[in-house]
């Protein structure tokens, strides 16, 4: 059983609205579509409350910047602008090996300053460390490996009754929500993700094929009056 544990913060732009279900389903990696499944709001909330405050920035990051999770899990604090809100994403650790920026909320930039600050990180330390009684570094020397973070999340996502849903969520969460709700163009949205390609980044999305009909039918009774 996963207990909250999480340190005073600011308030998060995603709040607990319920209780985890007392009646869990067993959970899969990806939808039946082989896709790490989509997040709605609650699902969000409901996620980020039962995790103690590392994992919850974690996973805040990854939604906000639609950021892999190897691209987050080794953030050094030197990859934080607090004067302008950005988070820099080095090439060492992207996927298409370029460096990508991205900007930040308000709120997630004044609980990452807490974080680094009660931690005591210096500019070079990893922000989500290592904490393992097993190993001899000292904190901020060595990341949490993306095998810790998968397995956190996935047993977290199994206690709050999400099935089918991965570290990959986020991602697939956030980019789908900037190109159909916000209407975001692909190359626009491929200045957050760091996608190298419009097929690569097409692969994530998700689309409503009904209301695409639909808004293809509007377009063609315009046309035919």
């Amino acid at each position: 059983m996963l207990v909250p544990r999480r340190q005073k913060m600011a308030p998060s732009a995603l709040c607990l609205v319920q209780r985890p279900s007392d009646c869990l389903k067993p959970m899969c990696k990806t939808n039946r579509l082989g896709k790490a499944t989509l997040l709605t709001r609650q699902q969000l909330e409901l996620f980020l409350a039962n995790l103690p405050v590392k994992y919850a920035l974690l996973a805040e990051l990854m939604y906000f910047t639609a950021g892999r999770v190897n691209e987050i899990t080794t953030l050094r604090v030197r990859n934080i602008n607090i004067k302008d809100a950005l988070l820099t994403i080095e090439k060492s650790s992207t996927k298409t090996k370029e460096t990508r920026q991205v900007p930040l909320p308000k709120h997630l930039l004044g609980n990452l300053e807490s974080w680094i600050k009660d931690n005591m990180l210096n500019s070079d330390d990893f922000i989500f460390f290592t904490d393992s009684r097993n190993t001899k570094v000292k904190k901020g020397e060595k990341s949490v490996s993306t095998q810790s973070v998968d397995k956190y999340f996935r047993k977290t996502f199994d206690w709050v009754g999400i099935n089918g849903a991965s570290t990959h969520s986020f991602r697939r969460t956030r980019l789908t929500q900037l190109h159909i709700d916000e209407g975001w163009s692909l190359r626009e949205i491929m200045d957050i993700s760091g996608h190298s390609s419009i097929v690569s980044l097409q692969q994530y999305l998700d689309t409503d094929k009904k209301q695409t009909f639909n808004k293809y039918r509007e377009l063609l009774q315009k046309e035919d009056a």
